[in-house]
């Protein structure tokens, strides 16, 4: 009985462990079942990219970045062919990561730490350097067959160069190491310069190798537009080699802006700012003035914070992004709103007393304090009087001042396709009181960008015409295409083409009157000198505007220094024989001809004849027929030689020395000339036999500033000396 019970006991037991048993399998099925049907349902999309992933080897192929031409089709900016290198550590062998460090540190210039590092990952890429160039990649390849290594990849990438190094970097930019534009054109244009990346999935097996034969699909990617800019790089080389010397010869303790353009339809020729910096590398600080205050700084956040705003200075394109007062230069704008409202004629007088009563028993001083007495319209401008451009402005009064202030485009950006431009800080209408109103007349009080003030001067001159800026001329395609044009925008007219022409007369007259005389090319222009009033430094911004030829305007330049420490703060002083000089290229290279008075004919430059070896009858008739003059040293009839040589250039009315003896030439000694009048040191270098050529002022009351050959210099008679002459009391 006993037994039977157990025999049953057991039976039961089995029944109950095969029914958990068989309930455990099919829970343990549906489990299964339901997570089947997750994945091949649910996460279907998810795995099947995953699977793909591991079999596929999906490579971007990057689209070459448009290119950046000049005027003349000179490349400024191009994009080249480089690899990314990187490992696929999980497909690496390990016995190979020695070895593949060693090479690739040395190749690279990576350490060997840090690639050893990378091999011992637990990750399919690992990038070891960037824009690496086709010779290194090509040593690359070659390890990689040779010691039959796996897990070294290559991906195509490409790299910006600027050939012309820090050639108008502040309006090319740069771009970043995911080649997108970070300033200037690079990043305002970047929608049509970066092109449109294309893409290869490759299948790869089991160690990551390329399995060509079965490659899946191609996309070809779309280069990016090219752009031809009206930046001339003639002209933007002349334009930044005379900015880096005034800034050396005038101590410049913050930045030298200039900007060169047509004054008609407002493509820029030049544009620049010193400090500037190379775009091929342009986080290297390029000048002491930024990178010595870095040196001291020990805290890293500190220097970090430091180094970031050193190399945004360096950036910055002063001319589209820095406002300032700007002085005299204003009162272009002033004297046309007086003279197109009619408040004002050529023919109207002003009286000056040094200062002028602005209200109650406010006054206002001129620039030096002195009385211009009475004086017309062209004589107060000439003179530069503060006093008359306060009369000028209170009799307009604060509603047509703001009218005019508004349309010269003042209390707008000129819209130029650069990125970054600030607006302008000004006084409304309501704003101005009588103190404001004045301030205002002369360039004071309301702060501008150079670009703006360019514009509204061109306006002023080219028949009032308000023309949008731009350095874009046209868009091009890969295969040359044009996609779009840049032409003149013309936003409104300011003046009447009558008072344009009046302008222009008038800043004629003030140019003669200045260091900014061109023998040859009649300039108009305005000297400017404003006090940085909410600077601690004490700092002066000193300009000069010039456009030309006066009669018939076509090339205005403006150049303006913050922060000059020299013999004179003053723009007429320290610019504008620099804006002369930027003119004196320009306007002949663009095919402006000379045009000379019957004076400036009497000192133009002539070449002098070879005449060694030619009696000294045939000699003096080509010296003479050049409208040169003979000096013979010898009794001779037959020159043996000449100083100077034939085929120098020389002043008309220059005298040659004509050596008819084997007697050895005479030396002088080069004296100091500087602070003496031109009448003066005419005389001395002609008692000496030497030859002078003046540059700069022509006025008598001009006077050296520079000479050619240093003093105390020896020379051999007849040597030609340029002086350059300044016009000291310059009227700012």
């Amino acid at each position: 009985m006993a037994r039977k019970k157990r025999r049953k006991s057991r039976t039961v037991n089995m029944r109950r462990n095969l029914i958990w048993l068989t309930g455990t399998v099919v829970v343990l099925f549906m489990v299964l079942i339901v997570r089947l049907a997750y994945i091949s349902l649910i996460r279907h999309e998810y795995y099947s990219e995953l699977a793909t992933s591991q079999q596929l080897r999906d490579t971007t192929i990057f689209a070459d970045r448009g290119t950046i031409y000049d005027a003349n089709m000179n490349i400024l900016a191009r994009s080249a062919t480089v690899w990314t290198v990187a490992l696929d550590p999980n497909h690496t062998d390990e016995e190979d990561h020695e070895k593949i460090a060693a090479f690739l540190s040395e190749k690279l210039d990576v350490p060997y730490d840090t690639v050893l590092s990378k091999c011992k990952e637990d990750s399919y890429y690992s990038i070891i350097k960037r824009k690496v160039d086709k010779p290194v990649k090509d040593e690359i390849e070659k390890f990689i067959d040779e010691e039959d290594i796996y897990g070294i990849t290559f991906t195509q990438d490409t790299k910006r160069y600027y050939p012309y190094g820090n050639l108008a970097s502040q309006v090319l930019g740069f771009v970043g190491t995911d080649n997108n534009g970070l300033y200037g054109l690079e990043a305002y244009y970047e929608q049509y310069l970066s092109g449109i990346s294309g893409r290869i999935l490759t299948a790869v097996n089991a160690k990551g190798k390329n399995m060509y034969y079965r490659m899946e699909s191609m996309t070809d990617a779309e280069d990016g537009y090219n752009l031809v800019l009206t930046i001339d790089a003639n002209i933007q080389r002349y334009l930044e080699q005379a900015l880096d010397e005034a800034v050396k010869e005038h101590n410049v303790s913050n930045y030298a802006c200039g900007i060169v353009m047509d004054v008609n339809d407002g493509s820029i020729y030049a544009m620049a700012s010193k400090p500037d910096f190379d775009p091929n590398d342009p986080l290297e600080i390029y000048t002491e003035m930024l990178s010595s205050g870095l040196e001291s700084i020990t805290d890293e956040e500190e220097y970090l914070a430091a180094l970031k705003n050193a190399q945004e200075y360096q950036w910055r394109n002063k001319a589209i992004s820095d406002i300032y007062e700007p002085g005299s230069v204003f009162k272009v704008v002033t004297a046309s709103a007086a003279l197109e409202s009619g408040t004002f004629t050529l023919s109207s007088r002003f009286r000056c007393y040094g200062s002028y009563n602005v209200y109650g028993d406010i006054y206002i001083d001129d620039a030096r304090s002195y009385a211009h007495g009475d004086e017309d319209f062209t004589e107060a401008t000439i003179n530069s009087c503060n006093s008359a451009f306060m009369q000028m402005g209170l009799t307009m009064g604060r509603e047509i001042f703001y009218s005019y202030f508004k349309a010269f485009g003042l209390t707008e950006r000129t819209g130029i396709d650069l990125p970054a431009e600030s607006g302008s800080s000004f006084y409304t209408a309501e704003q101005m009181g009588p103190v404001e109103l004045a301030s205002c007349s002369f360039g004071q009080s309301n702060s501008i960008t150079p670009i703006q003030l360019v514009t509204a001067v061109a306006a002023a001159v080219n028949g009032g015409y308000l023309v949008e800026p731009h350095v874009v001329r046209e868009i091009l395609d890969s295969n040359g295409n044009i996609v779009s044009q840049t032409g003149s925008t013309v936003k409104r007219q300011v003046i009447s083409q009558e008072t344009s022409r009046t302008m222009c007369q008038v800043l004629e007259k003030v140019a003669e009157n200045s260091n900014a005389y061109l023998s040859g090319f009649r300039l108009g222009g305005k000297s400017g000198t404003a006090e940085k009033l909410n600077s601690d430094s004490g700092d002066f911004v000193s300009s000069f505007c010039a456009f030309g030829p006066a009669d018939s305007p076509q090339v205005i330049c403006l150049i303006l220094y913050d922060g000059a420490h020299s013999y004179s703060t003053y723009g007429g002083n320290i610019v504008a024989p620099v804006v002369a000089n930027v003119m004196s290229y320009t306007l002949p290279y663009l095919g402006v001809e000379a045009v000379y008075s019957d004076d400036e004919l009497d000192s133009v430059d002539v070449w002098v004849p070879y005449v060694t070896s030619l009696s000294l009858t045939s000699a003096k008739a080509q010296l003479q027929s050049e409208g040169l003059n003979i000096t013979v040293d010898g009794d001779g009839t037959t020159v043996v030689s000449q100083s100077p040589q034939g085929g120098s250039s020389m002043p008309k009315g220059s005298t040659v020395i004509l050596y008819t003896d084997e007697s050895e030439p005479k030396y002088v000694t080069v004296p100091d000339l500087n602070g003496y009048t031109e009448s003066y040191v005419r005389s001395v270098l002609e008692s000496l036999g030497l030859n002078l050529r003046v540059s700069g002022s022509t006025s008598g009351y001009a006077e050296a500033r520079s000479q050619s050959i240093t003093p105390g210099e020896s020379v051999q008679e007849g040597t030609l000396i340029e002086v350059s002459f300044i016009l000291s009391d310059t009227n700012d």
